[in-house]
């Protein structure tokens, strides 16, 4: 059995206070229907696409806002220990499931991997994408140990602080060098859209805010409190749309 995850599924953790506005939010957005909640207090749900697997949810949490990746193998003894090795740290444990953070302080969860899932991308707009936002200090290790951990080679294109860990089918994971000097690693979702100024017209009307606008994607805020990204990409393949 391989150490490396056969699916990545991306968690959005959401305050309490905030959850139910959040989960509207998402599931208009992507089209996609929340499953029955889970966990004790109700506080777990996945969005269900209308094809492939799912590998969006939502978790209620009394933490401030924040992005947490499960990543799913068939041996998670051997994974947790391969994490390890790559410079891993054991955060906490829920249950039987192992909780780490990366060397930049990332949180991920070691979960079990269910047969063969695949992402299927359909529509003019998909999340198919997690950024992990990394301060310089942290910036070699975390590439190197996001690309161990995964199995990915890492791809760089014509922005250098930006390196793509892409496998055909799967969630796509984008690091990003950010200006800041130090701090901890976090996360954010990108949406890949053939009409980025329709699409942030209409996540607009469903309660999200403009944070900022630049040349190949734009900011939002979503309501709950997760920033995310609307990027010019071709939600058919995830890859950078041609400029016209």
């Amino acid at each position: 059995m391989s150490a490396s995850p056969g699916w990545i599924q991306v968690f959005l953790d959401t305050p309490v206070d905030a959850f139910e506005e959040a989960v509207a939010f998402w599931s208009a957005v992507t089209g996609w229907t929340p499953s029955e909640r889970r966990g004790e207090d109700g506080q777990f749900l996945t969005l269900l696409p209308q094809a492939g697997a799912a590998y969006l949810k939502l978790q209620a949490v009394d933490r401030p806002v924040g992005v947490h990746l499960d990543l799913d193998s068939a041996d998670r003894p051997a994974a947790v220990a391969r994490a390890r090795d790559l410079g891993a740290t054991a955060a906490w444990t829920y249950h039987d499931v192992e909780v780490m953070r990366s060397p930049g302080g990332l949180v991920f969860c070691h979960t079990l991997v269910d047969g063969e899932p695949r992402l299927v991308r359909d529509g003019s707009t998909v999340l198919d994408q997690v950024c992990l936002d990394i301060p310089v200090a942290h910036w070699e290790s975390e590439v190197a140990f996001w690309s161990g951990l995964t199995g990915r080679e890492p791809q760089v294109g014509a922005l250098p602080e930006f390196v793509r860990l892409v496998e055909h089918g799967e969630l796509r994971l984008l690091l990003q060098r950010l200006g800041e000097p130090d701090g901890p690693v976090r996360a954010h979702p990108d949406l890949a859209t053939r009409d980025r100024s329709a699409d942030t017209d209409r996540h607009a009307a469903l309660g999200a805010r403009v944070v900022g606008v630049h040349d190949f994607w734009t900011v939002l805020r979503a309501p709950g409190g997760q920033v995310y990204c609307l990027t010019d990409r071709d939600p058919a393949t995830g890859t950078v749309l041609p400029r016209v």
